[in-house]
């Protein structure tokens, strides 16, 4: 285990004991303590998702990337819950749409600009 690990697994351990609070912790055994940190452990040793986070401002733009571990019941009320199309997401659909457009632009520039200097001179 390297050091960042084990100060990582340290931190999470003192944030775990911190809030569930000393009324329940002082009444756990010495191993049911050390089976709690073992299975906090192993769920925090899984690969995490990419969480890349963009702050514009006032505002902030979050993009999560990884294994999609729920299960389809859970799939299905997360889209039930929060539709992609929602009037909450316009502005953000529309800026993406934007700049795809004028990345496939671009791109196409690119592709004639290549095709006019290498292949047809």
């Amino acid at each position: 285990m390297s050091e960042s690990q084990a100060v990582a697994d340290t931190q999470e351990m003192n944030w775990f004991w911190k809030e569930l609070g000393a009324d329940v912790s002082d009444t756990l055994t010495v191993s049911q303590r050390a089976a709690i940190e073992e299975v906090v452990k192993k769920s925090t040793a899984q690969a995490q998702p990419a969480d890349v986070r963009l702050h514009l401002g006032k505002y902030y733009v979050r993009i999560i990337a990884g294994k999609e571990r729920r299960s389809a019941d859970r799939l299905k009320e997360d889209l039930k819950n929060n539709p992609i199309f929602a009037s909450k997401n316009a502005a953000v659909i529309a800026v993406f749409w934007t700049l795809l457009l004028f990345a496939t632009l671009y791109a196409g520039a690119f592709v004639v600009n290549f095709a006019q200097r290498f292949i047809f001179n």
